[in-house]
């Protein structure tokens, strides 16, 4: 799991011109999706970069998946393909809420998504079998296996963002996010690794 220095995160938001989010217990939530991604794995990382009671700079980074598993890639949920998320910035679009039953972050906002039609087991973000879509489809943030980490993907995620270690610390995050500022709106950031790694 790549883990970046805050300066990274808080350079790349300003060379792109994104909103970084300042108050106390404002959680910026950010994936950084592995530059050489495979699909079964999970490869990527979610981190949370806020300030604390104190106003200090707290980065917290969970290993993840940004990416869809191999079973939806071959076996899409919907006629136009599986969903992977475009990297980019989204302004409050997930809440506090559920998925399947369980607590986690909701999507209630439109996102980009790319939609791969191939019907094989690789990523593809462009070409012949492949549109853009500006949608919510419930591509919540959510956790993998609790008992124990998970080695492949798979069925775990089929366009959501998927947290695979440190699940609980993660949401206790949220709650007290919510708790705090009284706001249950959360904006997320999917970023590449090679432009964080780039960022000084």
């Amino acid at each position: 799991m790549y883990k970046p220095r805050i300066e990274q995160l808080k350079a790349v938001f300003k060379s792109k011109g994104f909103a970084l989010k300042e108050g106390v217990w404002e959680l910026n939530i950010i994936g950084i999706r592995n530059s050489l991604s495979q699909s079964n794995a999970f490869d990527d990382t979610i981190c949370v970069l806020f300030k604390d009671h104190y106003g200090d700079d707290t980065l917290r980074c969970f290993s993840a998946t940004t990416d869809p598993g191999q079973f939806w890639l071959l076996h899409p949920l919907n006629v136009k393909g599986c969903a992977i998320m475009k990297e980019g910035h989204y302004p409050n679009v997930y809440k506090v809420g559920k998925h399947k039953g369980y607590k986690a972050l909701e999507q209630i906002g439109k996102i980009s998504f790319y939609r791969d039609n191939n019907l094989d087991a690789k990523l593809d973000f462009f070409g012949k079998g492949v549109i853009e879509v500006f949608e919510v489809i419930k591509a919540n943030i959510h956790h993998a296996s609790l008992s124990s980490p998970s080695v492949m993907v798979d069925k775990w995620s089929a366009g959501c963002q998927v947290i695979n270690n440190g699940w609980l610390d993660f949401i206790e995050l949220c709650d007290q996010s919510v708790l705090v500022t009284g706001k249950n709106r959360f904006s997320y950031t999917l970023l590449n690794s090679n432009e964080v790694k780039a960022a000084k």
